[in-house]
């Protein structure tokens, strides 16, 4: 019976946290093609759309640390209870606000909210399974949250040309109610965590720059072509919202598929050469996008680059875990904060260069420049591998 209860409250738990990463993921797409042609209407130039973009990655930042301490001491469940709160209420923002600033701070709300959320819901996994049955969970919830950043984009776009700019944010809000009732009613209560004067410092500082390389090269990698490339499609290829919406959608599709699959190869495959392959297809496509007319093969040039982020981001979740249990008790909070304020690094610096460098050489310049950053942490990747099996050997 002890087993069987056990294992209703990991599935229970992972079933959450995965509506949870689901609809915030979706909701964070839905606004991809729609915000920049919102923001282009009312005479944005490309770096304020990357600024937009960034602005929920800034507020990612102020809000993670907060959320790691809340969780670690408090459990899991009021804050996502109350980032959800915060996801209802900016979607309710962007469907009735139009003035550029408002939509910033409507942005800024929405990534104070997710801050809550992720965290929680990766600290939640983390909590309810054991390590043996951690890569698996985590895949799946990365898959989940796939699926929801395959949504966003399409739904987004496809509702903005059937409709208005509304309409998609309207239905975002509804899912985000959905969601809520689903936190309130299954979160698990029983996951409070232990006293502060019980811990103590984290003990593998290079695995946790490691870890926090990966997270923050993978994240930039899914956030430089977002506030760009809507506004190459739209003057090349003469692409609405919801074209862009599809390649976006597309893109995702592809990318879903592959955390479950290299979760699992990770037994056989060190986390700094999968990172390596996915940074190296990711540079590929970046530097063929340009030359690439339409709309088609563009869309499979971006699966490419978001499959390369896949690769360098599935180690971490696992990773992040092993390092959480050097402490006794876990501190999955503090560690999940971190490494959400590592993805968010790689979100808000991304759409700046991007957005920077494309007014400054145009789209080919920069994606010229995310290649090139993007064989750079390669390179970098290499040579951790190299000197992670070299100091193993001189250990032997």
């Amino acid at each position: 019976m002890g087993s069987k209860q056990r294992t209703d409250t990991r599935s229970l738990a992972l079933t959450v946290a995965c509506v949870a990463l689901a609809t915030d993921a979706m909701v964070y797409g839905i606004a991809v093609p729609v915000l920049p042609k919102i923001a282009v209407e009312h005479g944005t130039q490309p770096l304020g759309v990357g600024v937009m973009f960034a602005v929920y990655a800034g507020a990612l930042v102020l809000v993670t640390p907060l959320a790691g301490a809340w969780i670690d001491r408090r459990g899991n469940r009021a804050p996502m209870i109350i980032g959800m709160l915060g996801l209802a209420a900016s979607t309710l923002l962007f469907a009735f606000l139009r003035d550029p600033g408002l939509l910033i701070a409507a942005r800024a709300l929405q990534g104070a909210s997710a801050g809550l959320g992720w965290t929680a819901a990766l600290a939640l996994i983390a909590t309810t399974h054991e390590p043996a049955e951690r890569g698996k969970a985590m895949g799946i919830a990365l898959s989940c949250f796939g699926v929801g950043t395959l949504l966003g984009p399409p739904v987004g776009g496809l509702l903005t040309d059937w409709f208005d700019p509304r309409a998609p944010f309207i239905l975002a809000f509804v899912l985000a109610a959905v969601d809520g009732l689903v936190r309130w009613r299954f979160i698990p209560k029983e996951h409070a965590v232990a006293a502060p004067e019980e811990r103590v410092p984290l003990r593998d500082r290079r695995g946790l720059v490691l870890v926090g390389t990966l997270t923050i090269v993978g994240a930039a990698l899914i956030a430089f072509l977002e506030p760009i490339l809507p506004l190459h499609l739209f003057s090349t290829a003469d692409a609405g919202p919801g074209a862009v919406g599809l390649v976006f959608g597309v893109a995702a599709l592809v990318a879903s598929m592959v955390p479950w699959l290299a979760g699992s190869a990770l037994r056989f495959i060190p986390a700094s050469a999968m990172a390596f392959a996915g940074c190296v297809l990711a540079a590929g496509a970046l530097f063929v996008l340009p030359r690439l007319d339409g709309v088609v093969l563009p869309t499979v040039a971006l699966a490419v680059v978001t499959v390369g982020a896949s690769l360098v981001l599935t180690p971490t979740l696992t990773l992040m875990a092993d390092l959480a249990e050097q402490r006794r008790p876990p501190n999955y909070g503090a560690v999940y904060a971190l490494y959400t304020l590592a993805y968010t690094g790689g979100l808000a610096v991304a759409p700046l260069a991007a957005g920077a460098t494309m007014d400054a050489f145009g789209f080919g310049g920069a994606a010229a420049t995310g290649a090139g950053f993007a064989l750079v942490m390669a390179v970098v990747l290499l040579a951790f591998g190299r000197t992670k099996r070299s100091s193993a050997s001189a250990v032997e």
